[in-house]
């Protein structure tokens, strides 16, 4: 039988982690479905979907300790579904895309338009760039995200208008089709 098994690591960065992992999955036969991974200041943090027989699966867990060993990292598992077998309600997928000078408040903001609305963010990007050309920090957030059916569009984009024009944040809003 197939399991499948969240991975999130985090630790001090430096070159061939990423090997290491993805090595770890390989010798046990393990594969990577999908991955995030990120050096964020002086630090690596990651998450992966793996997929495996049940037996594989245990068995990576159970010898996570030499993992943890060889890398240096915190590493936390948790099995869960298939990706396919989520539970979804119908719903229609939006990106949106936020751009303004850096300030603190942004994400929770729009965040909690999204929460009031019963808007479930499907995944999140940010990143702050000091921009030569605006002599100052840049926030740029994107953000993939479903609309139940029973929430009004309209709504969610006026909700986001007010977030905008109180922050001065530049923000679109699309449907998307396909990622």
């Amino acid at each position: 039988m197939k399991s499948f098994l969240v991975f999130s690591s985090m630790g001090p960065d430096r070159p061939g982690i990423v090997s290491e992992i993805s090595e770890y999955f390989t010798a046990r036969g393990i594969n990577i479905e999908r991955s995030r991974m990120s050096t964020m200041g002086n630090e690596f943090g990651g998450i992966i979907l793996t997929s495996g027989k049940t037996e594989d699966i245990k068995s990576l867990i159970d010898d996570l300790d030499s993992l943890r060993a060889k890398t240096g990292l915190e590493i936390h598992v948790r099995q869960t579904k298939a990706p396919g077998h989520r539970e979804v309600k119908p719903s229609i997928p939006y990106r949106m895309i936020a751009t303004s000078m850096d300030h603190p408040g942004i994400v929770h903001k729009v965040c909690k338009v999204l929460k009031e609305r019963g808007i479930n963010v499907e995944e999140f990007e940010t990143q702050v760039d000091y921009n030569a050309l605006a002599g100052a920090n840049v926030f740029h957030m994107t953000c993939y995200f479903t609309i139940p059916a029973n929430v009004r569009i309209a709504d969610v984009r006026k909700d986001i208008a007010r977030v905008s024009d109180e922050l001065n944040i530049d923000i679109a809003i699309e449907a998307v089709v396909n990622k």
